[in-house]
C-alpha cells in the first residue's frame, strides 16, 4: 500500500502568498509601470501585510525581478521539457556532453520566448534601450532561468565538462538578452500578442547567437585551408 506524503501546511501558505504578492505587483506595474506603486500597494492587492511581502523579497527592484521570473516561467517548463527530450539518449563520454549541450541550444528554437520578452518590455515601461535598471532586472531573472537550465544538463549529462557547460551558458544568455534589445529596439510597441513577422525577426536573431555556439564557429583556419578567406 502507498501513501502520500503529507503536505507541509506552513510551506503550502508560503507559497501561496508568494505568488498572490507576484500576482498583484504584475497587476500594478502592468497598469502602472515599474515605478508607479508602492509595497504598500502590492500587500493591499495581494490581501497579506507590508510586512509580509518583505518576508519574500527585499524590495520593489527584486519584486520585479521575481514577477520578470514569473513571466519566464512559462517558457522556462517548455524549455526545460525541450532539452529533456532531446537528451534523452545520450552518447557516453565527451559527445553525450556535447550533444546535451547542442539539445540546449536548439531547444531555445521551439519556445516561446518572444512573448516572454515582450510582456517583461510592457511590465518594465517599456524602457528605452540601455535602461541599466531594466537591462539589470531582466538580465538577473535569465541568470535564474540559466541556473536552472544547468542543473538540468548536469543531471541529464555527468560527464559534461564544466568549463563547456558555463562559456556555453554564458554565450547563450548573453546572446539572447542582447538581441532581446535588438529585437526590441526593430519593434518598441510590442504587445504580448507577438505578430509573425516580428516573431520572423527574432528567429533570425537567434539562429545568429545558435551559430556562435557551434563547434569551431570561432575558430580560425590556417593560411592556406581550403577554407580560410
Amino acid at each position: 500500500m502507498t501513501t502520500t506524503p503529507p503536505v507541509d501546511g506552513r510551506s503550502a501558505l508560503r507559497a501561496e502568498r508568494r505568488r498572490a504578492i507576484l500576482d498583484a505587483a504584475r497587476t500594478l506595474a502592468t497598469e502602472h509601470g515599474p515605478d508607479g506603486f508602492t509595497v504598500e500597494q502590492v500587500a493591499a492587492v495581494a490581501g497579506v501585510s507590508r510586512r509580509t511581502v518583505f518576508n519574500h523579497v527585499a524590495g520593489l527592484d527584486q519584486l520585479l525581478v521575481a514577477v520578470c521570473e514569473q513571466i519566464l516561467a512559462e517558457a522556462t517548463v517548455a524549455l526545460l521539457g525541450e532539452v529533456e527530450r532531446r537528451t534523452a539518449d545520450l552518447p557516453s563520454g565527451a559527445a553525450g556532453g556535447r550533444a546535451a549541450l547542442d539539445a540546449m541550444a536548439e531547444a531555445t528554437r521551439v519556445v516561446d520566448l518572444p512573448t516572454a520578452i515582450a510582456t517583461i518590455h510592457r511590465l518594465l515601461g517599456c524602457p528605452e534601450i540601455g535602461d541599466e535598471r531594466a537591462q539589470r532586472i531582466s538580465r538577473t531573472a535569465f541568470d535564474h532561468v540559466g541556473g536552472r537550465l544547468r542543473a538540468q544538463l548536469v543531471h541529464r549529462a555527468p560527464g559534461l565538462d564544466p568549463v563547456d557547460l558555463e562559456l556555453d551558458l554564458a554565450l547563450l544568455f548573453s546572446g539572447i538578452v542582447t538581441i532581446a534589445g535588438l529585437w526590441l529596439e526593430q519593434h518598441p510597441d510590442l504587445a504580448p500578442d507577438v505578430p509573425a513577422g516580428a516573431r520572423t525577426d527574432w528567429d533570425a536573431l537567434l539562429d545568429r547567437v545558435l551559430e556562435r555556439l557551434r563547434p569551431g564557429a570561432h575558430r580560425a583556419e590556417p593560411p592556406g585551408s581550403p577554407t580560410a578567406p
